[in-house]
């Protein structure tokens, strides 16, 4: 392998080292800005959702209370068909509800 002008390349990376240093030492280049990032209002609205969410309780004590009471009078029935499309759907991947 034969490289030509090995002196000019030598020569043009020792400069190029020389400026990088002076860059380091001075704080880095001021044309340089930080980082940015912008979100889309749609992501800024799914954002307040999710907090929204977040907020939430986990369990809904109504909603439980009342199955339980069900439950206890013996009041609480099942469809059977609607569960059966429910766990053919969640299979799928798909939402009936």
């Amino acid at each position: 392998m034969n490289i030509k002008n090995i002196q000019n390349i030598a020569k043009l990376y020792g400069e190029q080292s020389k400026v990088s240093k002076n860059c380091k030492g001075q704080g880095g280049n001021p044309a340089q800005r930080p980082d940015e990032v912008i979100l889309s209002t749609h992501a800024q609205e799914l954002n307040q959702v999710l907090k929204t969410a977040k907020g939430l309780p986990e369990v809904r004590e109504d909603k439980v209370k009342e199955l339980s009471e069900q439950i206890a009078k013996g009041e609480y029935k099942v469809d059977s068909r609607e569960l059966a499309d429910r766990i053919i759907a969640y299979s799928k991947n798909e939402r009936l509800y």
